[in-house]
């Protein structure tokens, strides 16, 4: 209990008198145009360090941790922003579609196993290494729990 006060008064301080420098140079990296992306990685890095902190001990250096977590989030966002950008037009043409199909259709046995053989040859890529696709699919396809799998 003692340790998880201490973590909160140090993420406390952190957020008074770090967050803001962080914030400016999460901006600098990333674009003006960023700046609500640079405050909410920065929260969630912080919400991230109170939850991690008390079962796996400060960092050696706090500031730096979370910095580092918020540029980490960052990315991750700026990822998958790039990824929907690209997928978009195909998005848009499946939702175009899709809106004037009933829900019966869309969800039809035959487009089931369209998706799911989809789905089967992409855990199956030769990118991915033939000791964890099965795994991958039995994870993905069938709903199984990593305890299960093993």
């Amino acid at each position: 209990m003692q340790e998880s006060a201490g973590v909160s008064q140090l993420v406390e301080h952190l957020f008074r008198h770090e967050s803001g420098k962080m914030v400016a140079t999460l901006t600098g990296i990333f674009g003006i145009e960023h700046l609500n992306l640079a405050e909410d990685v920065v929260q969630e890095a912080l919400a991230r360090a109170l939850q991690t902190w008390p079962y796996r001990g400060i960092p050696e250096n706090p500031a730096a941790w979370i910095m580092r977590a918020s540029r980490n989030l960052a990315l991750d966002v700026v990822r998958r922003e790039k990824v929907f950008r690209a997928k978009e037009p195909e998005i848009a043409r499946l939702m175009e579609r899709d809106g004037s199909a009933p829900e019966a259709a869309i969800f039809s046995e035959h487009e089931i196993a369209d998706d799911r053989l989809r789905m089967m040859f992409v855990c199956c890529h030769p990118v991915i290494p033939p000791e964890a696709q099965v795994p991958l699919a039995l994870k993905t396809l069938c709903g199984f729990s990593v305890t299960e799998i093993s």
